[in-house]
């Protein structure tokens, strides 16, 4: 058995660097573009992990297709394998605009310092703003990392 990763970890994979942001368990139908779907399999014993990449978009990869990885290590080296996707690049509108100071790569350290997850950062942001704001903000964040909105309700 490989190596298990959750959602916020740091993974290098084949199309460079990214972040976990779902560990699948089940199988599910990816978006590959705007109007396509890929099927992915997946189980307890074999999951699959989507991850949000720095380059931007996302895709899906085995545990063998990564390696751990830190976003402050410039000098990630390959990783072999391939997506069992092909990368999400959708043009979306996640975050319309960034706040100053902020580009992709902070939105990604702040995916990953949360722990990756949705309800994580709502429960972080909740704190300093009204709920209904904070989960507005987590989702724009999402669909900022993963390159998608299609993510919503499916995994």
């Amino acid at each position: 058995m490989g190596t298990r990763y959750t959602e916020g970890d740091v993974v290098a994979t084949p199309d460079g660097r990214g972040v976990v942001a779902a560990v699948l368990t089940v199988d599910v139908e990816f978006p590959q573009d705007e109007d396509d779907l890929t099927a992915v399999t997946a189980s307890d014993d074999r999951p699959a992990y989507v991850v949000g990449l720095e380059s931007s978009g996302s895709a899906a990869y085995r545990a063998s297709a990564l390696r751990a990885a830190s976003l402050e290590d410039d000098s990630v080296s390959e990783v072999s394998g391939e997506a069992l996707t092909e990368v999400v690049a959708e043009d979306i509108e996640g975050i319309e605009e960034y706040p100053p100071g902020w580009e992709y790569e902070s939105v990604l350290e702040y995916w990953h310092s949360v722990g990756g997850t949705w309800s994580d950062c709502v429960e972080d942001l909740t704190e300093e703003l009204d709920d209904d704001r904070a989960r507005q903000l987590c989702s724009a964040m999402k669909d900022e990392t993963l390159g998608t909105t299609r993510w919503r309700n499916r995994f």
